[in-house]
């Protein structure tokens, strides 16, 4: 299961993201008891992304594994575990840790996410986050699904910089496409912030994958010539 996890974060192609959600939910699935409090929670989607943002000023070769330990994650182990994935492993990700959250996006929006991390023993090399239900409900009756463009609004409202770096939000398609954006935030170090897109039958989805490795964002290839 955690090799399948490693093909999502290392290949940003939307038909192997799908085929690796259903493995992430049934990991999500298995062990709910743990951490239960953790779960009820929320934090806002601004707030777990500059979360795993260096801090400005700070040299380093990695954010710290217990990165995001002082947030409402689920994590699926204490600690990270072995990247069986051949590709990761080449890339220098030799460990991975999975959990999972609830973000609040906007005025009215809580969702569930799931987050991969990646690395090696000296720290982080990618952190990977996935919104595969999108649907919000509201308690007054109805609701709607969040869109990638409501995200990318609510992100820019609560003080993260964008700016694009590769691939076209004009010309990437409204159903599905790739984009990386500069990520900035408030006394934290920019790094690479990749968006990959879907929008099947039965709902939108969305992932958010912070790259800190300049070579990395090479491998992500845009769906728009």
């Amino acid at each position: 299961m955690f090799d399948e996890i490693a093909k999502w974060t290392y290949a940003f192609g939307m038909r192997t993201l799908r085929q690796v959600l259903v493995a992430v939910v049934l990991l999500t699935v298995h062990g709910d008891a743990v951490q239960a409090q953790a779960a009820e929670q929320s934090v806002r989607l601004s707030k777990l992304l500059a979360t795993f943002l260096a801090d400005s000023g700070v040299r380093t070769q990695g954010l710290r594994w217990t990165t995001g330990n002082d947030l409402p994650i689920r994590w699926k182990t204490a600690a990270p575990v072995r990247n069986d994935n051949p590709a990761a492993v080449r890339a220098g990700s030799t460990l991975m840790r999975i959990g999972t959250a609830r973000v609040s996006i906007g005025d009215s929006a809580t969702l569930p996410i799931d987050i991969v991390l990646y690395g090696a023993p000296v720290g982080l090399t990618r952190s990977s986050f996935y919104l595969s239900n999108m649907q919000v409900d509201l308690q007054t009756g109805g609701g709607f699904f969040m869109t990638r463009e409501m995200v990318d609004e609510n992100l820019r409202d609560e003080g993260i910089t964008l700016q694009p770096l590769k691939c076209s939000r004009e010309k990437e398609g409204a159903s599905y496409g790739n984009l990386i954006d500069a990520m900035r935030a408030p006394g934290k170090t920019a790094s690479g912030l990749c968006w990959t897109w879907d929008n099947p039958r039965d709902g939108p989805t969305l992932g958010l994958t912070l790259l800190y490795r300049r070579a990395e964002m090479s491998e992500v290839e845009c769906n728009s010539p």
